[in-house]
């Protein structure tokens, strides 16, 4: 069937018994198909080089109108003109849609990168969510165009509001470690930007406890054992009185995982991390020894550890007391089969009744390099004990030898001294 097609005329027809096709008498190819449902479709038909016959949907009416649909068929009879096949083009075109959908960064993200750090990245929750939050203006934006001038911006306002290098440096890394994943997985074809870290202080902060400091962190948390200890016992009056089932009384040596991870932390230097994920089958407590698995350190290798007498006692006496959990592994169980995930609220506390400022957990790992280091312990034995790949991480602790710096320095007096003699 042919006729002008018009919107008066589309509008008009009315579905018969099979399938209708009207082809426009002026425009080569501008079709209107009407299906048996009523759906009625514009259609451009086209050859390309004597090629076979196809068929290049326009759009639909009455979303589309007959003038509009005119216009598309006489681009589409264009392009057909200049050797352009158009059903292709489109189809190039929405695959690069959805290509460029795909490779914006909170899309990869959601869609890539989150299900693959669940499986391969221990701290997959933190560094999603810091990721999300650092470059949240991103998130819409594709990663191609995450470019060096963009990054160089960042840097700039990051540092202006007061950013240290070292932190600017650390929330860039996890995006560039992202890029490169999504390099490699092909949704974009090469990482966008290349910027070199800001320069930081190497030897970065050495914070360690006094002997009175060790002292008084030792004595808060027996004071915070105590005072737990008391609160049961008032509850159990309290609930005595009303006649109600009395709670265990805590009579153990520790009365929660707190004391043993701390006084672990500062006889072993072991990470937070490490020490959560720490395993019964990793602990050896006839040989002295614990295992730190290169699954849950920070440079992936594994690592022997030997205990000294306080640390032994310590895991000897908690094995005893949480023997009761056979069901989780861990020596510092957390819900279910699950490690432990946090001790800030505690360890907080018992800081704050020490005293101690400018202390972080993370510190007590710098008070055991510290202290083996002032008794005479050489650098490279420290290195090995704290898991460092090379001698770089422990240099900060050099002046504190006892042959150290000063020693060095003092030499010079001695020459000048023999010299004016």
């Amino acid at each position: 069937m042919q006729a002008k097609l018009t919107q008066t005329l589309v509008r008009a027809v009315q579905p018969g018994p099979a399938d209708i096709n009207i082809t426009d008498t002026s425009l080569p190819g501008f079709e209107l198909r009407v299906r048996l449902s009523g759906v009625k479709t514009w259609v451009f038909r086209y050859r390309l080089n004597g090629g076979p016959q196809r068929r290049f949907r326009l759009g639909g009416f009455p979303g589309l109108p007959a003038e509009k649909a005119r216009k598309l068929a006489l681009a589409a009879a264009a392009d057909v003109a200049k050797g352009i096949d158009v059903q292709s083009h489109r189809e190039t075109a929405k695959a690069e849609a959805i290509r460029q959908h795909a490779s914006t960064l909170g899309v990869f993200i959601e869609e890539h990168y989150e299900p693959w750090a669940g499986k391969h990245l221990r701290t997959w929750k933190f560094q999603i969510k810091r990721i999300k939050s650092d470059f949240e203006s991103w998130l819409d934006r594709p990663m191609a165009a995450i470019d060096t001038v963009l990054i160089e911006k960042w840097r700039a306002q990051r540092l202006a509001v007061g950013n240290q290098p070292v932190t600017v440096n650390r929330n860039l890394q996890r995006l560039q470690a992202l890029m490169s994943k999504a390099v490699e997985w092909k949704v974009i074809d090469l990482h966008p930007f290349a910027v070199k870290p800001l320069k930081t202080d190497r030897t970065g902060r050495v914070r360690y406890l006094e002997e009175n400091e060790e002292e008084q962190l030792r004595h808060a948390l027996i004071v915070r054992e105590d005072a737990l200890r008391s609160d049961r016992d008032s509850f159990n009056r309290w609930r005595a009185a009303r006649h109600k089932p009395m709670l265990p009384r805590r009579n153990e040596m520790y009365v929660d995982h707190l004391r043993p991870i701390v006084l672990l932390a500062l006889n072993t230097g072991m990470r937070r991390g490490e020490l959560f994920h720490l395993q019964w089958t990793d602990v050896e407590l006839r040989a002295g020894w614990l295992t730190i698995s290169g699954r849950t350190s920070k440079n992936k290798q594994t690592r022997r550890l030997p205990l000294n007498r306080e640390a032994l006692s310590v895991l000897k006496n908690w094995s005893m007391q949480s023997a009761t959990n056979t069901a989780n592994p861990y020596v510092f169980p957390g819900a279910g089969d699950h490690p432990l995930t946090t001790i800030t609220k505690s360890w907080r506390s018992v800081r704050k009744e020490a005293g101690l400022r400018d202390f972080r957990f993370h510190d007590l790992r710098h008070h055991f390099a510290s202290r083996l280091v002032q008794s005479g312990v050489d650098l490279n034995t420290v290195r090995e004990l704290l898991g460092h790949a090379d001698l770089k991480m422990v240099l900060r602790y050099a002046h504190l030898a006892p042959d150290g710096l000063a020693s060095a320095v003092e030499k010079i007096t001695r020459v000048v001294d023999r010299e004016a003699a």
